[in-house]
């Protein structure tokens, strides 16, 4: 049953973990990826809701002041 492994087989194995190594690299960075495109687009609304608010706050100190 404890039959040595040829280089051969040592090879093969090793190959394949390193395969599902890249793939389970590969599917870290793409939720990244996801996570990342989605704090962008939160990053988005938040400026536009800034501006619209500084926007807000000029017009209403140029009606007060006329």
């Amino acid at each position: 049953m404890n039959e040595p492994i040829t280089p051969q087989q040592d090879h093969d194995r090793r190959i394949g973990r390193l395969e599902g190594i890249a793939e389970q690299l590969d599917r870290r960075l793409e939720s990244m990826e996801r996570a990342m495109a989605d704090l962008r687009a939160g990053q988005r609304w938040i400026l536009g809701i800034l501006f619209g608010v500084v926007g807000l706050q000029l017009t209403t100190l140029l009606k007060v002041l006329n």
